[in-house]
This record gives structure tokens, sequence and C-alpha cells, in this order.
């Protein structure tokens, strides 16, 4: 992918050299080029050009390897990694099919060659039981943190792919200072920095929903076969990484529709070899196009997912297993989406896996707890991303999207690529309003590609002879925003701007995946290591195991694996039988009762209503709070 982009770089080089004006007509710009044949002096400045962006992806992959190390796994990777490994080495896909296996599978991958153990004779193997095999998986049968470290590895491959799509959007678009500016407000963005060290679906879908647009438009500018294939395989990787993916065929409908509006037209194939070459120019033919490259990529899409699940049919080669799965209480679901998948289940369009895993995603979207400043719900506020969007992003890109407006009528790039930018997000916004899964700001992580090449046209502004001012401007800014993401290092995911009062005030805004994972136990077991003989007493949220990092300790109610055995057993302890002076380390998603407040266990509220009165001893990676009973 990035050799195709490379090789098209040149796509608007002379135009810019040349101080040419933008007119959003992709033939503008090549005719340029054919009159204007690159020059011997620009080749240091591509060499350059090349070093810096190679600089700034190995800082990037430097500051991830650094920071994932020292996180255990979050509660979502232990099913993922787990069932990632299996699709690879059995080939069954009965853990986890709620998220489609592009990420998991790529984990799996990297892990075939630590040869790791899995005991598929194991009960939670036959019983399809994700977090617990998870756990067996991680922390009793293997070297956890090898595993886990691994398997991250292709996700810190992604961002970097995904960061060049922003640089070579930007550039394209506005201007080789553009690109560095989308490259670094991408890769030094906290969000992307927190997605990309764990083995999880959101940065995925993220960039692959940006990618898909992105080449959507080149390949309208030019339907040449490379364009096109590249196009349709983005949408194919789009719908594999996520069940949300799917949202990728409305983008493409409104950015296909904003193209056949624009003055924009559509080269030939044939262009390059015709002295007056056939272009696609009213409204009926662009339309035309865009939908036979819908088409396309749709029957493209099918043979990626067919791909990703190995040609599998079943979702199990185990009888029991195929005859476990409730397909009736799905079919009886009235709905529009729960229509089509029957329909296509009957037509055997997708893989057996493909098809229950979209049912059971929607199905989960229905109701989740959810925290938001001190109030809890189970259906959500509608202003909730609005709010998470606010404090979770650096002020600096926050004023850099907003100059994005305010130099859209002079520096902007033409109707059609403007209308690229903003119409994926507006259209993402309205549905993340209505829906109501309100769990973590990571699902509006698909806005953030098209924000960051809008935001990006202050380096067009720089191209400017009388810039200086602004170039300070933008300056500080990127330092500040640069600062932001260091300061926080390596807690990215618990990363709160000034707005929120920073990462230490974030509990008392968001819980969850926003700012705890249960990623911190390595931090914890540091802490339990210099207090040893202190009375101990944990509520900890997460899938890891505290055992296996050496955390020995009373356990609380809480909302993990270990402790809800515990539950079961009567061996969590009470609340009121808290010694004074003991030490407590409570997760900061069970400090805010959005989970335990449901286990209508004794005394609950009013611990944590006098955990909240106190100031905490120590502060763990900002999602675990340690207090001392008085």
């Amino acid at each position: 992918m990035t050799f195709l982009f490379l090789a098209d770089s040149n796509f608007c080089r002379a135009a810019y050299e040349q101080g040419l004006k933008r007119s959003g007509d992709c033939a503008y710009i090549d005719a340029v080029l054919k009159s204007e044949p690159e020059t011997q002096e620009y080749r240091p400045r591509l060499w350059l050009e090349i070093s810096i962006v190679t600089l700034v992806m190995l800082l990037f992959l430097s500051i991830s390897i650094l920071s994932m190390r020292q996180k255990n796994a979050t509660t979502d990777e232990v099913p993922h990694i787990s069932a990632g490994y299996t699709y690879i080495a059995q080939g069954d896909f009965r853990l986890n099919p709620e998220h489609p296996p592009l990420v998991k599978a790529l984990a799996g991958l990297s892990l075939l060659r630590l040869r790791p153990a899995a005991d598929f004779t194991d009960t939670t193997w036959k019983e399809h039981k994700q977090i617990s095999f998870g756990s067996k998986f991680l922390f009793e049968w293997n070297d956890a943190d090898r595993l886990v470290f691994w398997a991250r590895i292709p996700v810190v491959v992604l961002a970097l792919g995904f960061g060049l799509g922003v640089f070579f959007c930007a550039r394209e678009f506005y201007g080789w200072q553009a690109g560095y500016l989308g490259l670094l407000l991408y890769l030094f963005n906290p969000d992307t920095l927190a997605h990309s060290q764990v083995v999880t679906t959101d940065l995925a879908v993220a960039g692959f929903l940006f990618l898909s647009v992105y080449t959507f438009y080149r390949a309208l500018c030019q339907l040449r076969l490379a364009r096109v294939l590249l196009f349709a395989v983005c949408v194919g990787l789009t719908l594999v990484s996520k069940f949300s993916g799917v949202l990728v065929f409305l983008f493409l409908l409104l950015v296909g529709a904003a193209f056949a509006l624009s003055q924009t037209t559509i080269a030939t194939l044939e262009e390059r070899k015709s002295d007056s070459p056939r272009r696609f120019s009213t409204f009926q033919e662009k339309a035309y196009v865009v939908i036979v490259l819908l088409g396309f990529s749709f029957v493209v899409s099918l043979l990626v997912i067919w791909v990703g699940y190995g040609f599998h049919t079943s979702i199990s080669s185990d009888p029991a297993v195929v005859r476990s799965l409730d397909w009736q209480q799905h079919w009886e679901k009235s709905g529009l989406t729960s229509s089509l998948l029957h329909m296509a289940y009957n037509l055997r369009l997708f893989p057996e896996a493909y098809t229950y895993g979209f049912l059971q995603a929607l199905e989960s979207t229905q109701s989740r707890y959810a925290f938001l400043l001190g109030n809890y719900s189970e259906t959500g506020w509608w202003y909730y991303f609005l709010v998470t969007f606010v404090v979770k992003t650096p002020i600096p890109l926050l004023l850099f999207i907003l100059s994005g407006f305010l130099f859209i009528k002079r520096y902007g790039a033409g109707f059609a690529i403007e209308a690229l930018l903003l119409l994926p997000v507006a259209l993402y916004w309205l549905i993340a309003i209505f829906q109501h899964l309100n769990i973590g700001h990571r699902h509006l992580l698909p806005v953030y590609p098209f924000l960051i090449v809008f935001a990006t046209k202050a380096g067009r502004a720089l191209q400017r002879p009388a810039a200086k001012r602004l170039a300070v401007v933008v300056g500080l800014l990127l330092t500040w925003n640069l600062a932001e993401t260091m300061l926080i290092y390596p807690h990215f995911l618990a990363y709160f701007n000034e707005i929120a009062g920073g990462a230490d005030h974030g509990r008392q805004w968001l819980t969850d995946s926003n700012i705890d994972w249960g990623q911190d136990l390595k931090g914890l077991a540091l802490y339990r290591q210099q207090h040893p003989d202190e009375p101990f007493y944990l509520s900890y949220f997460g899938a890891a195991s505290p055992d296996y990092y050496g955390i020995k300790a009373n356990y609380l109610l809480g909302y993990n694996l270990q402790v809800l055995k515990k539950l079961d057993a009567h061996e969590v302890v009470p609340f009121e039988q808290i010694p004074a002076g003991a030490i407590v380390a409570i997760s900061a998603t069970n400090l805010s009762g959005v989970h335990l407040r449901h286990f209508d266990f004794p005394g609950t509220e009013d611990f944590l209503r006098k955990l909240n009165a106190l100031q905490p001893i120590a502060n763990i990676g900002h999602s675990i709070l340690i207090y001392r009973m008085p």
C-alpha cells in the first residue's frame, strides 16, 4: 500500500511547487504534472521528506514499544488474543465472534512462532467461555507478558500505516507542510498511542474507514486499476476489522454524491494513452461510476471477508458448538439489519461466524452500564460523545480543527475534498448521538483521521511568503500537543486535557476504557512490593490475573473473573471487615460504582461514599487509586 501511495505522490507536487491554487479538479493537477516534469533539484527534498517521515515513525515505534511493556493485558485483550490464536491454530471461530477476525488473527499470527501452550480439551474451550479460556491461555498455560507484547506488535504496525495514509492525504490536499503536520498530529495523539498498543478493533476500523474514503476519492479522480483495487480491498478490510465498519458504505455514498455534484471530473483508464481522453463530467455520468465502484467494492469485500475467516463456512468443526448457536432468538427480533442478515444467512453469503457475530454485536449495543459526570445509565446520553470529544482531545488539536473551518474559504481544497473530510464526520456524529453504547471514547476514533487532515490547512497557509507569525503559532501549538502527549507517558489511555483538569481528575468525568481498562496491575505489583507487610485489600476491574503478577491481597467486590468466582464461593471480604489503617486499592471504574452497584452486595454504596470522601495516598497509572482506611 505504501509503495502505491509513493508511486502516486507526484500527483500534485508540481502544482504546489509552482504555488498554484488547488482547484479541486484532479485533471488540473495532472495537467500541471505533464507540463512541469519533476526536476533534479526536487530530489534532495524528496529524500529529506522520506528521512523526516521515517524518523517520526521510528520515534512513534520506540515510544509504543517502551510504554506497552509497562501495561498488562486490558479487559478486551484477554479474549481477543486467545481467540486470535485459536483462529490461526485451529481454524475455529467459536471464541469472541462478536468482533470480526482481522486484528485478532494478526495477533494470532504473531504468536505462532512462540508455540504457546493451549489445552483444547479444557472445559472452557468446549463450552466456548472466551474470558475463562483467555485467562487460562495467558496467565496459567503461558508467559502472559511475552504473548501480550508480541500480539500487540501488528496493531502498532497498523497505526504506522494509518499514519502514512494521513500523511499522504494531507500532503496531496494541502501540500507537503500539511503532510508533516497531519503525521505528527495523528501519530502523537494520545488516542492513537493508547489504542495502537492494545489488541482491539477500534484503531483498525477507524484507520480503514479513513483509507476507504480516501482511496475511493483517488479512484474517482482517475479510474486506474491499481487505485480501484486498493479502494475495494480497503473496504473489505474495514468490514473484517469491526462490525461497525459496515458504515463505510454510507460514508462512500455521501462522498460519492458530493463528488458527482462537484466540478471535479473523472478521468478514464485510457487518459494517458489518448490525446483527447474521455472524461466523465456530468452528474449522471459520475453517479453511474460511483454506483459501479460501490458494487465492485462490495464484491471484493465478500472475498476479503471469506479470506478473513479462512474460507470456513461453519463457525466450528465441532458439531456441538454449531448446535449451541441460538439463531432463533436473533431472527425473532424485528429490524432491517436483522432481516438483511437473515437473508444473507439463507443465501450463505457470509461465513457463519460473520453472520452470527454481527447479530451478537447488534444485541450488545442495546444497553450497557455507563458513567458520565457522576451519573449512571443503561441507555446512555445523547451528548456522551460530545463530552468525551471535548475532554479527551488535546486542546491544541481542537484549535487546529477550528482553524480548518476558519481557513476553509481561503485555503480549502475544493468542494469535493472538503465534503470528503466533513461528511463522514457529520454522519458518524449523528449516529453516535443516537446510539446507546456509551462505554468508551474509543468508539469516536473514526472521526479523528478525517478531522486531522481537515485541520492541516494551517500547513497550506504556511506556504504564503508572509506567514512568519502563523508559523510561530503553528509551531507553538504543535509543541504544546507533543508536550501533552509525552507528559502522560506511558499512561496514554488515561489522558484528559486541561478542560477536564488532567488525568488525575478524569475519573470524575468518565470511567471504563476511557481511563481504566484493567491495564495497571504491573504498576500495582511494584507498589505492593514496596509495601509488603501492610494489610492489603483489592477491588479490581479487569480481566488480567492479580495472582499472576504476585499481588497478594484480600479480595473485595470487583468486576473481574477471579473475584466473580470468589463471590460465588462467598470468599469476597465484606466491606465492614476492612480494619482501620489497612490499604485499599480500587480501580477507578469500581470506585465510580457503575458496575458494583448492580451486584446488590451489602454495604457497597456506603463503602464507595467513604472512599470518595478520602484523598488517595497513591495513584497507579491514573486507573488504580490507593487509600488508607481511617
